[in-house]
């Protein structure tokens, strides 16, 4: 029984191209799968036992954000689709997020050398478009250009490593 409506909620959503992985290996407790399909990373697990079978709903477990619900069964691929909307935005959002908190503006070398070892990230600064600078910067400290915006800058200082007249704004930051 519990199987059988498996395969169908699994059935319906292929049917609105949403990939899915029916486990039914009966080797495994589910604690096992559920941890299993963590690690795996998939963003929603939709579980199914004996009570939600009699009480017609699944089980939706959202790995962004450790949430689970109870959802009928005749609105499981709607559920799922919209889940799948908040959790891409969710993810987009904390990275954006993440990434706005973790780019800094340095105008000196000194500024450089010291956010490099401090913090870290994405460092943005005006720079003089001389590959001898970029190599020094790059012997000295690890860190080399990353990014050179599509949309240019304006230079806000000199270039932060020659103290010479800076032509553009580039990010840098180490590989890791």
């Amino acid at each position: 029984m519990i199987l059988s409506k498996a395969k169908q909620i699994s059935k319906s959503l292929l049917e609105k191209g949403i990939e899915t992985v029916l486990d039914d290996r009966a080797e495994y407790t589910p604690g096992w799968k559920f941890n299993e399909w963590e690690l795996k990373g998939v963003p929603i697990r939709v579980e199914i036992g004996p009570r939600d079978v009699k009480q017609k709903q699944v089980t939706m477990a959202r790995r962004d954000i450790f949430e689970k619900i109870a959802v009928k069964e005749e609105e499981t691929v709607a559920t799922v689709m919209r889940l799948l909307e908040e959790i891409q935005n969710n993810l987009f959002n904390r990275a954006k997020k993440f990434l706005q908190e973790n780019i800094f503006t340095v105008k000196t070398y000194d500024e450089f050398k010291k956010v490099l070892k401090e913090k870290g990230g994405f460092i943005r600064a005006s720079w003089c478009s001389n590959s001898k600078c970029e190599q020094e910067i790059k012997d000295e400290t690890g860190a080399t250009i990353r990014i050179v915006p599509f949309e240019k800058e304006k230079p806000f200082s000199k270039c932060m490593h020659c103290g010479g007249e800076a032509k553009e704004v580039v990010y840098f930051a180490r590989a890791y």
